[in-house]
């Protein structure tokens, strides 16, 4: 009788089971001391300061370890983890330094009590441990699976009709995205950045073929390694899409975008010079940042002319500093959810996340899609602390935590999250391991949407992951598919 043979364990797994078992004991550790000790609930101030701190931890351990495993920060799941950290603990990060100009989570005309501060640390403190676990998750195996390698005539093929998709699209929706981002520039001149969402209800059918500019430059960057022409078309279309939405006060649609044109550019085509990037990086982030959220609310295109602008920049104290607590004011969204379910609303038991698949068949019948007459998320939310605000057409956002924590509390809340974290990452690396040109323009694709989930809810972003990034991916693959079969015959 043979012997089975003892499976040896390589250094590389040893080191994922390490770390895993890491995060594991990190997040049983705070639920127990979440449990255990009385004073969390007594005197919750006298935690507030060392779980802003532990916050930071996690987040240097998150980015420590996902280098250590995977050899790189510079990929798709670190933008969105560090997306996620600004968004949802900017402030309390900035409050371990004593960087905040406002007591914590003191933004807006809100404050909370000690309590719902340290409540809210705590969710964002395991929601994010727990997304980062599903991350580590998807590693397991990854290394040990050999990868089916394209061979040069699939390459190519795949290549050419990765081209063509993206070209088609491009010509398809080129004239709606030049029309409405006309229009969304004009209107800001005219009535000022939050006019741009007034009226409410569904996308316009310009305004949904406008989106999948960004995709359309995205297919046809990735299919133009070997096509000069290819890539200055894109880049040219994607700085002037950049220049425009920041014209218009629209930062996230503006920086998405260049993020995911620049990995996928670094990742596929070439790699970036650090000094462009750093540089790029440095002028949107120290300069335009901090300038579009001082002026974008008012109208007129005098808030355009350099004096102007650079009396707005000197008026500015640590500009990215300033950015950040702006934007890590999302956390407040996690805040007033945790305050209002269930004691103004129920958990949704999933709900939310189901009218977010619905989304994917557009509203044909009707004027009002059942998603949006049913209500978003950030909609409710604003109505109920501010309704004159909302009357205004105004929101604060949302919070992909937040989401998570209206539909399953305090202890589903992070499995969903966890769930969520294991399938970006895997899709992440399934795509990077490919090294085709197909997968990597679908994932980016993605990406140039799926960054602003981090303060937004999946209602908004579903379309993005099927019809601007799965979609044009299918096609390509149907006609990669087409084209094998008619050499065959």
């Amino acid at each position: 009788m043979l012997k089975k043979k003892a499976k040896i364990i390589t250094s590389s797994q040893l080191k994922l089971i390490t770390i895993i078992g890491i995060q594991c004991s990190i997040l049983i550790g705070f639920i127990l001391f979440r449990l255990t000790v009385p004073s969390f609930e007594r005197q919750p101030e006298i935690y507030i300061y060392p779980f802003c701190c532990s916050l930071l931890g996690l987040a240097i351990w998150s980015f420590f370890s996902w280098y250590l495993l995977t050899k790189s920060l510079f990929n798709p799941y670190s933008f969105f983890l560090l997306s996620a950290y600004i968004f949802n603990s900017g402030q309390a990060l900035l409050e371990v330094f004593g960087l905040t100009k406002n007591e914590l989570l003191e933004f807006f005309e809100f404050s909370f009590s000690s309590q719902t501060i340290l409540d809210t640390l705590y969710l964002v403190f395991i929601a994010m441990g727990t997304f980062h676990l599903g991350g580590l998750l998807s590693l397991i195996n990854i290394k040990h699976k050999k990868s089916k390698n394209l061979n040069p005539e699939q390459n190519i093929l795949i290549e050419k009709n990765t081209y063509k998709v993206g070209i088609t699209l491009l010509k398809i929706c080129f004239l709606p995205a030049v029309f409405v981002i006309f229009n969304s520039v004009r209107t800001v001149l005219t009535s000022g950045y939050m006019a741009l969402y007034e009226g409410g209800g569904t996308a316009s059918a310009a305004g949904i073929l406008a989106d999948f500019i960004i995709p359309a430059c995205l297919f046809l960057l990735a299919g133009s390694k070997n096509v000069p022409k290819g890539r200055v078309i894109s880049a040219t279309i994607v700085i002037l899409y950049a220049m425009s939405k920041f014209l218009s006060g629209e930062r996230n649609r503006a920086i998405m975008p260049l993020i995911s044109f620049a990995w996928l550019w670094n990742y596929f085509i070439s790699p970036f010079p650090k000094t462009l990037f750093l540089g790029v990086g440095s002028l949107i982030g120290f300069v335009l940042i901090p300038v579009i959220s001082a002026t974008r609310t008012e109208a007129g295109g005098d808030k355009f002319s350099i004096n102007y602008l650079i009396e707005i920049f000197s008026q500015v104290e640590n500009p990215l500093f300033a950015a950040i607590e702006e934007m890590g004011s999302s956390m407040m969204t996690v805040a007033q959810t945790i305050e209002l379910v269930p004691r103004v609303r129920d958990f949704q038991w999933g709900l939310d996340y189901f009218y977010a698949i619905l989304t994917l068949v557009p509203s044909i019948f009707g004027d009002v899609h059942p998603t949006i007459a049913r209500g978003l998320a950030e909609k409710w939310l604003v109505e109920e602390i501010n309704p004159y605000f909302a009357f205004n057409y105004g929101t604060y956002g949302f919070s992909f935590i937040a989401e998570a924590f209206l539909s399953f509390g305090w202890i589903g809340a992070p499995i969903a999250l966890g769930v969520i974290g294991f399938l970006f990452a895997k899709m992440t690396l399934w795509a990077m391991k490919s090294h085709n040109p197909a997968k990597l323009a679908m994932l980016t694709s993605f990406l140039s949407f799926f960054l602003f989930y981090a303060r937004s809810e999946s209602a908004l972003m579903m379309r993005s992951l099927v019809w601007y990034s799965l979609f044009p991916y299918l096609w390509v693959c149907i006609l990669s598919r087409t084209k094998r079969k008619k050499i065959t015959i």
